[in-house]
């Protein structure tokens, strides 16, 4: 799907994700509400990539925020209409590293989700970015153990001078 050529377009966002089987809310979790409520009317049955982590940095380090939903996708879910797909991903992935196409990417991507046909579809694209490993972690429901990773990476990448780094998922006994 990445490597097919296609016309580029620019349009607002309520014309775009009415046109996009895939929707990816990539924005700052404060901003889940306008992406999602106020453009209510723009989604019908998409699958909606949620990578959105509810975090602070308090100077010293960054700590996870605990949701009253339980996490962002969580969240999403409930703002969203009825009919649309949440698979949490992508949120121990650095995104510079997202943005160069041919870069090889040495981690896996947890996914979260309740739909088999969404988590296969996300599976699909994630398996098309180079040597990145898809996992399924669980139901929507443990989207926020995975969230609660991206804290933990930031500060660990930030106290150890790691640039773009990653999680990787490795078996003792040599296979995964």
């Amino acid at each position: 799907m990445l490597d097919q050529k296609g016309n580029i377009w620019g349009t607002d966002n309520g014309s775009a994700i009415a046109e996009a089987d895939v929707v990816v809310l990539c924005v700052a979790y404060e901003h889940l509400p306008s992406v999602t409520g106020d453009l209510m009317a723009s989604y019908k049955s998409q699958v909606v990539i949620c990578p959105i982590v509810p975090m602070s940095y308090n100077g010293k380090f960054f700590q996870y925020s605990q949701l009253a939903e339980g996490s962002a996708a969580l969240r999403a879910k409930s703002l969203l209409p009825e009919g649309v797909r949440i698979v949490s991903a992508f949120h121990t992935i650095c995104a510079a590293a997202l943005q160069a196409k041919d870069r090889v990417l040495k981690a896996d991507a947890f996914l979260c989700g309740d739909d088999q046909e969404a988590l296969e579809l996300v599976t699909g694209l994630t398996l098309e970015i180079k040597s990145l490993r898809p996992l399924n972690a669980g139901p929507l429901a443990a989207s926020s153990l995975v969230e609660s990773l991206t804290p933990m990476l930031l500060n660990v990448a930030r106290k150890n001078k790691i640039k773009n780094a990653g999680i990787s998922i490795v078996s003792e006994k040599g296979g995964a």
